[in-house]
């Protein structure tokens, strides 16, 4: 179960993998949709999906010709959250390079 825990985090590791999970928590999207919104190529943008749903962080469906992605379940929303609510509370000596 920890070694699973790792995969979570260090998928997670990633910005632009955070700011996908973040624009999904508005609700599904494509992969047409989501990259134009985040300025990122599809073949990166493809990438970083087959990463994210390998760890069930999102997963995907066909809809006609397009895939549609979105958060897995509302865990993975929690958990988004709460890093995210983390985040925005500095402690002493941490470390403060926000990319918001």
């Amino acid at each position: 179960m920890l070694i699973k825990v790792t995969h979570i985090f260090k998928a997670l590791s990633d910005f632009n993998r955070v700011r996908i999970m973040e624009f999904l928590e508005n609700g599904e999207a494509s992969v047409g949709h989501i990259s134009h919104s985040l300025n990122m190529t599809q073949s990166n943008l493809s990438h970083q999906l087959k990463l994210l749903k390998s760890t069930h962080l999102v997963k995907s469906k066909r809809q006609g010709q397009s895939m549609i992605y979105s958060i897995d379940d509302r865990h993975v929303s929690t958990l988004l959250k709460q890093a995210i609510h983390h985040a925005k509370h500095p402690s002493e000596g941490g470390i403060s390079n926000d990319k918001s």
